[in-house]
């Protein structure tokens, strides 16, 4: 039985493929050296002989504290430093988390199965109403 990472990963993994088909030719690797920095995951796909590569961070707390915005922010500054050129970073966060630390230049993704609420990181479904 796998634990709660492995769950968490299995929805990320999902909304990626949702944002960048693998029939399109977009290729999702988990937790790839990029550059000397590592991201949680790198969706890269190679058109007219160049490549595009996004890197994807997860951040399961109910909100991003500064430290973590500015590691994030000091790893893709790192990987483009080393001659790998990235496309914007994406970063993965419980609906309603706190992102008020994070760049302005971060694609914020909010993950639809955790919710924030009273302080809390909680599983959530979203309750369809009756027809």
């Amino acid at each position: 039985m796998g634990d709660s990472k492995d769950v968490m990963n299995s929805y990320v993994t999902r909304d990626l493929r949702k944002m960048f088909s693998p029939g399109e030719g977009w290729n999702i690797e988990r937790q790839p050296e990029c550059g000397g920095a590592s991201f949680a995951y790198v969706v890269s796909r190679k058109r007219f002989g160049k490549t595009a590569r996004y890197p994807v961070e997860v951040s399961m707390e109910a909100a991003v504290s500064a430290a973590k915005a500015e590691q994030l922010q000091q790893q893709y500054e790192g990987a483009n430093a080393a001659g790998v050129l990235l496309e914007p970073l994406t970063l993965f966060v419980p609906t309603g988390a706190d992102v008020s630390n994070v760049p302005a230049d971060v694609m914020i993704n909010y993950l639809k199965v955790l919710k924030v609420e009273d302080g809390q990181v909680i599983w959530w479904k979203k309750v369809l109403p009756a027809e």
